[in-house]
């Protein structure tokens, strides 16, 4: 889970977004690994620029690649074999990216 205080309004949001999402019928945002999508999506939106240490700031669609990829792995037992799957953690990342943009006004 992340310590921050600051990350816990994007926390919440990122829940909500998720849960909508759910409703919607994206399988990937199920309520059973809701928490883990958040806190594991959170962590790796924040570490982006210790990992990637670039002299070019990244674009927003750089960071969205690296997220999904970082949700894939973490969630999937067999990350190479998600397919068609990956555009659901396509729209689960693009909610927690919100939900941080969000908590960052």
């Amino acid at each position: 889970m992340i310590h921050h205080r600051m990350a816990e309004p994007a926390r919440t949001a990122a829940l909500a977004a998720l849960a909508d999402l759910w409703s919607q019928g994206c399988p990937v945002a199920g309520p059973n690994g809701r928490e883990r999508l958040v806190d594991v999506g959170l962590r790796r939106w924040h570490s982006f620029h210790r990992r990637h240490s670039r002299v070019r700031p990244p674009t927003h669609e750089a960071r969205i690649r690296d997220l999904v990829r970082g949700l894939v792995e973490a969630v999937e037992p067999e990350p190479r074999l998600v397919g068609p799957l990956v555009k659901d953690y396509e729209c689960v990342a693009e909610a927690i990216t919100a939900a941080v943009s969000l908590s960052d006004r």
